[in-house]
């Protein structure tokens, strides 16, 4: 089986533009206007950026183009959760410490 291919994300010089507005939040009429290009199009560059990385939506190709941007060091961190101490849950934190308040009183 080969690798990933979100795990090879190597955009296409136009795919990056789309990605990057993408990624700052902008809607597609904002992405056709500062790219001269129409919102059908821009929709088409979406559908395909989705279908060639195995993406279903915007916030996806948002953090996929954000960890291609990353530095590698802090990719390679990430693709190794097991590291990372597990997060606690808010009843075990309260169990734990039971002087923790959670609101004023």
């Amino acid at each position: 089986m080969g690798p990933d291919p979100k795990d090879s994300i190597t955009p296409t010089p136009r795919e990056r533009e789309l990605m990057t507005l993408i990624a700052r939040g902008m809607q597609n009429k904002n992405i056709a206007y500062e790219l001269k290009i129409s919102e059908n199009t821009v929709r088409a560059h979406i559908g395909n950026i989705m279908r060639k990385y195995r993406l279903q939506n915007r916030t996806q190709i948002a953090i996929a183009f954000a960890l291609h941007a990353a530095p590698s060091s802090l990719r390679r961190d990430l693709a190794n959760p097991a590291d990372y101490p597990t997060a606690t849950k808010p009843a075990q934190a309260l169990a734990q410490n039971p002087r923790v308040q959670t609101a004023p009183e």
